[in-house]
């Protein structure tokens, strides 16, 4: 949506809403014209959220473009802001009327040939109304597990962890940073007529044919424990539980790995070894951790390099990037970065993938998850048996082009 063309159709419906439209906007109206101009806008650009938020002098637009935010140009006057919420919240199946709670809704969009399914929050905050619009793309195909980004060590790895029979498989990192498209690739990639597979999740985000999905209702008493119960009755062999969060949990899944049966899960940890010692912390015994623990997956999400515009530049060994590297830098070497184009709205970005720690549990690892001493001494015994850190894989990526020192140091540092 350009600019000069988004702020006459803002006109346009301010001046519709004076003349006494409906709120809700009325087939063919300026208003609804101007809502899809916004969710077709955040498509057009592969936006993964649509942020609608009260401001002082009317409503901010802000998208979430390769995992980061950025605010659109164009602003719109305060009484055309509830107006806009207001022609959402119908799309959305909300109650228009109730403005004081924080609603939730779907919305099923056309854009072009796809149907896309849109979830969307709704806040009460002061100078109005907050709403957040999640885009998922349910045509969008899976990836496999060769798509994922990882180096083929860690692929061979991450391969041989899925198809254990038994054992208890952990992803962790911060929300949204891929956990979930890993989990279903790695899904996909088991799914075959020989093996039952059943998934526990909150919500469930993409339907997985062949797979039985179950998505926890509090209400009416479907928590991840009794779930994970009822999962036991219905002869899964490999079952995946969306998220670990409290310590009823992690003890029900360690036992259901003891039991005989492969259970994938995931953790808000920064690390694979801190993973290890959130479950410690939980109340699982270490004992317990120890025989069960087949490895924990930790990663983020790296913007790409845009092939649009990518340069080769040296870097010479006083160099910052140089002292970044430390062992992997060699006299004339050189990294790649983008200029910014059209193509990456100037950012020198497009497009993300996966930077990845792999921790598989060895027999030193298991003693050394027994000991439970402190993160130190773990680290210390995951990186003897090769692991390469989450820092590792990325510079790693980096030498060969696929994204920068820089990216890697904001999305592990900040």
């Amino acid at each position: 949506m350009e600019r000069e063309a988004a702020q006459r159709l803002v006109v346009e419906a301010a001046r519709e809403l004076r003349h006494g439209s409906r709120e809700d906007g009325a087939r063919g109206s300026a208003v609804l014209t101007l809502v899809n101009a916004i969710l077709d806008m955040a498509l057009a650009e592969e936006a993964t959220d649509v942020h609608l938020e009260p401001m002082d002098g009317g409503l901010r637009i802000r998208i979430r473009v390769d995992g980061l935010l950025a605010e659109r140009p164009v602003r719109f006057p305060p009484e055309l802001a509830p107006v806009i919420v207001a022609r959402l919240k119908v799309m959305a199946g909300i109650d228009t009327a109730k403005r004081n709670r924080p609603q939730d809704g779907q919305i099923r969009y056309r854009y072009g040939e796809r149907l896309i399914d849109m979830r969307v929050a709704v806040l009460p905050v002061l100078g109005g109304e907050r709403m957040v619009v999640r885009i998922m793309d349910a045509s969008e195909r899976f990836l496999s597990c060769a798509e994922l980004g990882f180096t083929p060590h860690n692929q061979e790895i991450f391969e041989r962890l899925i198809r254990r029979p038994t054992g208890l498989l952990l992803l962790c990192g911060p929300m949204n940073s891929g956990k979930t498209t890993t989990l279903y690739a790695a899904l996909s990639a088991l799914n075959e007529p020989s093996c039952h597979i059943m998934t526990l999740e909150d919500p469930v985000e993409r339907r997985l044919d062949g797979i039985s999905q179950f998505q926890v209702n509090v209400e009416a008493g479907l928590t991840f424990v009794a779930g994970l119960r009822a999962a036991l009755r219905q002869d899964a062999q490999k079952i995946l539980l969306g998220e670990i969060r409290d310590r009823e949990t992690a003890e029900m899944a360690v036992r259901i790995a003891l039991t005989g049966h492969a259970l994938f899960s995931t953790l808000h940890t920064e690390d694979t070894v801190s993973a290890v010692f959130r479950m410690i912390e939980m109340g699982v015994p270490p004992y317990l951790l120890a025989a069960t623990l087949s490895g924990v997956i930790a990663q983020r999400l790296v913007r790409r390099v845009c092939p649009h515009c990518s340069e080769e530049y040296a870097i010479s060994r006083d160099s910052r990037e140089a002292m970044q590297l430390g062992e992997l830098y060699h006299e004339g070497m050189q990294l790649t970065r983008g200029q910014g184009c059209v193509h990456c709205h100037g950012s020198g970005y497009r497009g993300r993938m996966a930077i990845h720690e792999v921790l598989p549990v060895t027999e030193r690892l298991r003693a050394a998850i027994l000991a439970a001493h402190d993160k130190e001494t773990l680290r210390r015994a995951a990186e003897g048996d090769g692991m390469a850190t989450l820092w590792q894989d990325g510079a790693a990526k980096a030498c060969v082009g696929k994204t920068t020192l820089a990216e890697v140091g904001r999305a592990l540092y900040g």
